[in-house]
């Protein structure tokens, strides 16, 4: 059963900022971090992450809500499927239907394989005979016993089917669901089933939370294939996972800032050498994923692509740049390019003499993106003839018409025009064209298809206002919370969620520790509710206004409860008045004329004029005695 104890079991565990990042670029200002917002076009980040609160609000069509909330608009899933999904990625145990249970039992049994393979890896390589090669290879390229126990490093055996007869024997688990788990495979010709791993140094590959799920094999014979990867099983997705990250993400978070590099052993020595800040791509180009894993832990969204400086690393940087600038649209990733002194790779040069100071040297000299681009556009022109200006300005004015910044534009621009004798006005008037151009068909994109009113934002009016306020007076502190449960004991709110939630409040009465626990309380017990879960984060993001401006309750709680009995005054008014036009009797009419004098002294004479509670209260008795007389009236019961 899905429970209040289970959903604040989930939400407690699902870091609001870390399943957001799955889906937007977040940037921090101040306590909130702020991106585009995943619900509506746009193109100025208007979306809101408050991880303290674990809620979310975008500011320009309106959505809002818990972390529940953002999973089902952005999956397209209902409450409890929400509440399963993210039960299941942080850990709390939400078993239902057969189904469920058969897949999370299947899920457990591969993690355990994995973790019993890579113990049966990793006692290989100790062992004095078998594991004496792959220790000694290992020695030359630097690496030590606290790196292989760091990184968990193991030894696959020359036999065909070691491992696979080991988890066979150990787990009573056949060979095909071996092969499943990716880490055996049948054979093409005949029977049986062989391991994937042989005569091979492992690396263990895990997820953001340490867990073997996957390993990488470099030959340690004379294979033609060199690095051998798992395939992508129930548990592993290569564009899912960056090498290394679970090992780093506290160092990423400490400097603010991630290497990426290419390759296993280019990470494995980076952090030798003190650079622990350091992931690897999984053997393909930057995924979307990827990219918001590397930048979930950084402030400053600094990204350093430090790839190897042959023709396929300078592609690799190529496509990851481009997959990390469009994710960083209007968040200002500060991503830098490095070149590796000597064209070498990040292994190489970290293992060559002075490696560490060389490689710290080329961090700090490391390119801005727009810069590196520039330098390679322009690397192969010629700037004597008039066809190598020409060429130039082609391949340069699609790069500097990205620029956003108007100064930082114009400034790249007379670099360029001065290097390489190409006219500043000239090149100036084609990247005002591209730009236009970029500007039209970014427009078109967003206006290609019309905002639903859904996605509309709609201003909440003085009423839903008011009665908003009151009810953050409850949460912003313990003092304020007295104050208004003894304030508004009899009032009756005109919106049904925000009745629905001063009711509980009252309902729970001094049932929590402090107005937080009051807070978490009434978004586990309203999750399930959407429109009521939304009206909660409003008022949350109000009682955070209360405690930020020193608002003074007393004053907010008047101001509010007086504009809410003008509202009713007005709605009892048009009441009376739709009664009136349709009144055949003159008896009826008079009273129903005098009752609308009486409203309209009480909204325009002593509404205005009341300074206290008790005069709120005189006012609200004397509206139920208009309501009473009317329903007498007409024969209606109270």
């Amino acid at each position: 059963m899905i429970n209040n104890d289970v959903i604040s079991a989930v939400r407690n565990k699902a870091n609001i900022l870390e399943v957001v990042s799955q889906v937007v670029m977040l940037k921090r200002i101040g306590k909130d971090y702020k991106g585009l917002c995943p619900f509506h076009k746009e193109k100025t980040p208007s979306f809101h992450a408050n991880p303290e609160k674990g809620i979310f609000k975008c500011f320009g069509c309106g959505e809002g809500g818990d972390v529940f909330a953002f999973v089902q608009k952005t999956k397209g899933l209902g409450f409890l499927d929400a509440v399963k999904e993210l039960a299941h990625q942080f850990g709390v145990s939400v078993i239902e239907t057969e189904q469920e249970k058969t897949e999370y039992k299947r899920r457990s049994l591969f993690l355990l394989l994995h973790e019993q393979a890579c113990e049966f890896y990793g006692k290989l390589l100790k062992d004095p005979d078998q594991g004496a090669a792959a220790r000694q290879y290992l020695a030359s390229r630097g690496v030590e016993e606290s790196t292989i126990k760091k990184f968990r490093l193991g030894l696959a055996p020359a036999s065909w089917d070691a491992l696979t007869d080991y988890l066979s024997t150990s787990n009573k688990v056949s060979a095909a669901t071996l092969e499943e788990a990716g880490l055996s495979r049948s054979r093409t010709e005949g029977h049986g089933y062989y391991d994937l791993f042989r005569n091979r140094l492992i690396v263990p590959i895990t997820d953001e939370q340490g867990r073997v799920i996957a390993f990488g094999g470099r030959t340690l014979g004379n294979d033609q294939v060199k690095y051998l990867n798992s395939p992508e099983s129930l548990i592993y997705k290569k564009g899912e996972h960056l090498f290394a990250f679970s090992l780093a993400k506290d160092t990423i978070k400490a400097q603010d800032s991630v290497i990426v590099v290419e390759g296993y052993f280019d990470a494995i020595t980076a952090h030798i050498s003190g650079f622990t800040n350091t992931v690897a791509t999984l053997g393909t180009a930057l995924s979307n994923e990827q990219g918001k894993l590397l930048v979930r832990h950084t402030d400053s969204k600094r990204v350093y692509l430090a790839f190897d400086a042959d023709s396929a690393g300078i592609k690799a940087t190529e496509k990851g740049a481009q997959t990390l600038e469009q994710l960083a649209a209007g968040i200002g990733l500060d991503l830098r390019v490095v070149s590796i002194p000597g064209g070498k790779d990040p292994d190489e040069c970290l293992r060559s003499p002075d490696g560490p100071s060389l490689f710290k040297q080329a961090l700090e000299n490391s390119q801005p993106l727009i810069e590196y681009e520039l330098s390679q556009a322009t690397a192969s022109c010629n700037n004597q003839t008039r066809d190598g200006r020409i060429e130039t300005a082609r391949k340069v004015v699609p790069i500097l018409a990205r620029i956003s910044n108007a100064v930082a534009r114009s400034e790249y621009i007379r670099q360029i025009a001065n290097k390489f004798d190409i006219q500043e006005d000239s090149l100036s008037s084609d990247v005002g064209s591209q730009r236009k151009e970029q500007t039209n068909r970014t427009n078109s994109q967003y206006t290609s298809k019309p905002i639903s009113a859904k996605e509309r934002f709609r201003p909440a009016d003085g009423l839903i206002d008011a009665e908003r306020w009151l009810i953050a007076s409850f949460l912003s502190n313990k003092q304020n919370y007295e104050l208004a449960f003894k304030s508004l004991s009899t009032e009756e709110l005109m919106t049904t969620s925000h009745n629905k939630i001063i009711k509980t409040i009252y309902e729970l009465g001094n049932g929590f520790n402090d107005t937080t626990d009051l807070e978490r309380k009434l978004l586990d017990y309203f999750a399930p509710e959407p429109q009521i879960s939304s009206a909660l984060v409003e008022i949350v993001l109000k009682a955070e206004e209360i405690e930020k401006q020193k608002i003074s309750v007393p004053v907010l709680l008047l101001q509010s409860r007086v504009k809410l009995m003008k509202e009713r005054i007005l709605a009892l008014t048009k009441t009376i008045r739709n009664r009136l036009s349709s009144s055949n009797d003159s008896h009826e009419t008079n009273l129903l004329q005098s009752k609308i004098s009486e409203l309209n002294r009480l909204e325009r004479l002593t509404l205005p004029t009341i300074t206290n509670m008790e005069e709120i209260e005189q006012v609200q008795e004397k509206l139920k005695e208009v309501v009473l007389s009317l329903n007498s009236t007409s024969g209606e019961g109270s």
